[in-house]
């Protein structure tokens, strides 16, 4: 499109100037730090046992990970430089007339920087002297708080080798739920690290795949080198403040290499943990008797196979890999029989060496999940937000049948020219369906106080297309007052998410419920798609300017231009009477052109290099990635949505049952757009001390603080704040939900529409717009440690604490009031200063291996976090619609803390050249720990009933076999 013209040609034009600089600089040593994101370097100096630099030191760098080995000669100051260096163990060897020589071994990991010091001693005698790295494993080029995981610990780490298996182990990252000895299976759930939830970006070779956990798409576990987490003081390259994940894949080598991975769980492995208290508060809920096996994995078994190797050696490598899963889990949401869920992966990866200094790659990876029993209620039904942790299935016709596919593919070239410039240029794709079937057409019911959800689902189907291309070019230079590391890049990415309802609930109509008694009524109109999309392109400079042996600034800032956009589209049903509708192509829904700056600084305080002061500043445009399904006007369900009054007490709906009318989705005039609206942000600063101890160890202490600025929200313009102006009491029944008991609380004061204020259906409206004094704060102060292999054993340890205060009306999959920000009197009922939550949250992990005797290496994994804050709530009906409010603050009351341990013995049985073979025993939650993870927050028979137990202990025993 013309509009992207100026974008295309400023980019073209900056990566030629970057190259015409290079051709007019001289090759001299200079700083360094990471060129890529899936990319690592070594820098460092070589010196004399005086401290003085080492010029004209011949270093060479060898690894598996290599084609070749690679050569540099140190600068006068005895620097020298390695960049563009795919993650693994890497062995440097020094050498210098007049000096012994010596060796180094290091590891390098994804967008980290290993500084590698070599202290060169006088020849004497004619050997080889091994050194260790003076600067030891903190990265002293970067503010930025990343956790890495080499291929080497994802395949000690006990759980079931997912990505979220992996989040639910870093240090400082908080989980929505537990998963013990796989039974996630591929539902993930909501994650977060340091109080933002949402804004994540996971990238497999470089390409977005965000989006990934609702999809239902899976990861090929086995087939990755090395994982690398980013959880703050992220750098111009990241556009978001949450979690960042960075897969990156094997790639074959000079030798054919496989392994061969095969694991299994049974049930009669399995102890049980539920106990008599939370079988008797399910019993007076009158849900039935909890039965002891409703948490219980019921059968697992995962295989993993790869092959790699070469077509031509130094030249072209090749690598392969195909996983099959099968995980099937009790839940105490569906009792009816175990959830099964069959996962396939296909990976291919292929590296060729065009050329002395350039690679050419490419990358594909597929995946299928099968799900006979997929939980999909409805979800925000009179106000309470059900989920499928939370929602309760007592039948199988109630769910839905899953067959989700995606696929992620790269094609990408990156070189490096001299020892100044490395350019990489990638693109790919990432593509994903998630269809569902439904499992029964009964009419549907969802129960907004019991949860429970009776009746046919949704015939449906989930989509989502993103095109991207990534660049980007670096260049060092040891002009202008120091040591630069320059770095330019961009990208470009449209997604297109698409949602397609082939027939909504059996009739078209959802009844919502109210502890079994008639509440509310959707009428759906069907069939519907609802296609909307957006063009991200950004741009990002930055400097790492080493300034002197001390300081090092990282500079930078990135360019984000956002444009949402509908393609043209139709309802069949959406006209007057019925009739077919059509929707002319929204072109530009918002544009917004946005700059952020991303600062930040590492001071060295000691002169023996193992004392480092780092902090940052940033600021994080937010994507409007949930803009264009939000004012669509052809919306992916189109619904009415009223008070129902069951006139012939039925329990049925039927035409003319419809009351007073709350709200609607789909049509022209109902969706809307303030013409001033204006993005989001979130601003973080963080500080920080690290310290390397002896033994290898690092140690890092520090804060992080963020806040979220002038959020949006869809509104109804019919009725502003102003309009619920009828004061009214809304009785608290008390725990037990019934009016008149001691337990009964005190009223709490609301607000009823004013009757003027209430419009008729035609002149409903609803907008997108930005809503005032909504800023929410976060705090986090977190401890970590870490040690990476040397010696017998490695550690990975952390501790992070957060203080909150922000704006929301769900936690953990349930309502605590009508609308995210506060757009009504009611939202403000038993909340803080502004309608915000106030809340400490914290979470703990330390994993590690020690290697025993006799070949046996074990791995432990402790998880400690802090239970949801919560209060009890009750659900008002007021006179325009059914609304949850909080009784008492968020924070009164909290769900269990959770202690888990889970540990892994593992046994080299045979090794023969490099033929090895490994067998292993599991055991998670090896304390039968049994804390609720969710409960239901409801007055009522159901206050308090257990909605998420901890699964019990259990064991796995696996093997795994190479060459």
């Amino acid at each position: 499109m013309p509009r992207w013209w100026f974008i295309r040609r400023l980019f073209v034009a900056t990566l030629l100037g970057f190259t015409c600089v290079y051709a007019e600089a001289s090759v001299t040593a200079g700083s360094l730090q990471i060129v890529g994101t899936a990319y690592g370097a070594v820098a460092g100096r070589a010196m004399d046992p005086s401290g003085t630099a080492l010029p004209q030191v011949t270093i060479r760098l060898s690894s598996a990970a290599l084609m070749q080995p690679r050569v540099a000669v140190t600068a006068d100051d005895g620097s020298y430089r390695f960049v563009a260096l795919p993650p693994g163990d890497y062995a440097l060897t020094f050498e210098r007339s007049g000096f012994r020589p010596a060796s180094i071994a290091v590891q390098v990991g994804a967008a980290f920087s290993a500084t590698a010091d070599a202290i060169l001693q006088i020849a004497e005698l004619v050997e080889v002297v091994t050194v260790e790295p003076r600067s030891g494993a903190a990265d002293r080029h970067s503010a930025a708080v990343v956790v890495s995981f080499t291929a080497a610990q994802l395949a000690t780490l006990p759980g079931s080798r997912s990505m979220f298996a992996i989040l639910s182990s870093t240090p400082g990252v908080q989980v929505s739920r537990f998963e013990v000895g796989g039974n996630s299976g591929d539902a993930g759930g909501p994650y977060s690290a340091y109080g933002t939830r949402g804004l994540n970006r996971p990238m497999v070779e470089g390409i977005s795949v965000t989006n990934i956990f609702p999809l239902g798409f899976t990861l090929d576990y086995g087939a990755f080198e090395e994982v690398s987490v980013g959880l703050a003081a992220h750098g111009p390259e990241w556009p978001l403040p949450g979690v960042h994940m960075q897969f990156v894949a094997k790639s074959g080598g000079n030798q054919y290499r496989g392994t061969v991975y095969g694991d299994f769980e049974h049930r009669v492995w399995q102890s049980h943990n539920i106990d008599v208290d939370q079988q008797q508060r399910t019993r007076d809920a009158g849900t039935g008797l909890l039965s002891p096996d409703a948490n219980r994995m019921w059968r697992y078994y995962d295989v993993n196979a790869d092959l790699g190797g070469f077509i031509a050696r130094d030249r072209a490598w090749w690598y392969s890999s195909v996983r099959h899963q099968d995980v099937q889990i009790r839940s105490i949401n569906f009792p009816v029989k175990p959830s099964r869920t069959r996962l396939n992966n296909y990976t291919g990866k292929v590296t060729l060496r065009a050329g002395e200094r350039h690679n050419i790659i490419g990358f594909v990876q597929g995946g299928r999940n099968h799900q006979p029993n997929r939980l999909d209620p409805f979800g925000p039904a009179g106000g309470q937000v059900l989920n499928a942790t939370t929602a309760l299935h007592d039948a199988e016709d109630a769910t839905s049948s899953q067959r989700a596919s995606g696929i992620v593919w790269k094609a990408e070239w990156n070189g490096t020219f001299g020892d100044r410039l490395f350019a990489e240029a990638r693109a790919g794709q990432f593509d994903a369906s998630r269809p569902l079937m439904p499992n029964g057409n009964a009419p549907r019911f969802e129960d907004i106080d019991t949860l429970l959800v009776r009746g046919g689902s949704r015939h449906s189907e989930q989509r989502l297309r993103r095109n991207q291309a990534h660049a980007s070019v670096s260049y060092f230079s040891d002009r202008w007052a120091g040591r630069h590391h320059f770095k330019l890049g961009g990208e470009i990415l449209e997604t297109l998410s698409q949602e397609r309802r082939q027939a909504s609930f059996p009739g078209d109509v959802l009844h919502v419920l109210r502890t079994g008694q008639p509440a509310e009524v959707y009428l759906f109109a069907t069939p519907s798609s609802s296609v909307s999309g957006v063009m991200a392109a950004a741009a990002h400079a930055g400097d790492t300017w080493r300034v002197g042996d001390r300081v090092t600034l990282n500079l930078g800032i990135r360019f984000d231009r956002y444009r949402v956009f509908l393609p043209a589209q139709g309802h069949p049903r959406g006209g007057p009477g019925g009739q077919p509708i059509a929707f002319a192509a929204v072109d530009d829904i918002v544009e917004w052109n946005l700059l952020a700056p991303r600062v930040g600084g590492v001071f060295d305080l000691s002169a023996d290099r193992k004392t480092i002061v780092k902090g940052s500043y940033g600021r994080y445009w937010i994507a409007p990635a949930d803009l264009g399904p939000n004012v669509n006007p052809n919306a992916a369900d189109w619904w009415r949505r009223y008070l129902w009054r069951d006139a012939d007490g039925s329990g049925r709906w039927e035409p003319g049952e419809e009351g007073f009318f709350r709200d609607s989705r789909g049509g022209l005039a109902v969706e809307s757009i303030d013409p001033g609206l204006r993005a989001p942000w979130i601003d973080e600063a963080t500080a920080s001390v690290e310290r390397a101890l002896p033994a290898a160890l690092g140690l890092r202490t520090g804060v992080v603080w963020r806040r979220h600025s002038r959020p949006y929200a869809r509104q109804n313009t019919a009725r502003p704040f102003d309009a619920f102006s009828e004061p009214v009491v809304i009785p608290d029944p008390g725990p037990d939900g019934l009016p008149g008991t001691p337990d009964d609380g005190l009223g709490l004061s609301g607000y009823n529409l004013r009757v003027d204020a209430s419009p008729p259906l035609a002149a409903a409206a609803n907008v997108v717009r930005n809503v005032a004094g909504t800023d929410s704060r976060y705090l986090t102060w977190d401890i970590a440690a870490h040690r990476r292999m040397r010696g017998p054993w490695t550690l990975s340890a952390g501790f992070a604490h957060t203080w909150t205060v922000e704006h929301s009306n769900a936690y953990s999959g349930q309502a605590v009031r009508q609308n995210v920000y506060v757009l009504t009197p009611n939202d403000l009922i038993n909340t803080a200063e502004g309608g915000r939550h106030r809340m400490r949250t914290w979470t703990a992990t330390a994993s590690g291996t020690f290697e025993a005797p006799w070949k046996i290496v074990v791995a432990p994994l402790l998880r400690y976090q802090s239970g949801q804050p919560f209060g009890r709530t009750i659900s008002a009906v007021m006179n325009f619609g059914v609304i949850r409010v909080l009784t008492e603050p968020i924070g009164t009351r909290r769900m269990d803390n959770v202690t888990l341990l889970d540990v892994r013995v593992e046994r080299e049985v045979r090794r023969s050249g490099s033929r090895r073979v490994a067998v292993f025993l599991d055991v998670f939650n090896l304390f039968n720990a049994n804390p609720e993870q969710n409960v239901n927050w409801a007055s009522g028979a159901v206050f308090l009933q257990p909605l998420t137990v901890v699964s019990p202990r259990i064991a796995r025993i696996g093997m795994r076999a190479g060459f």
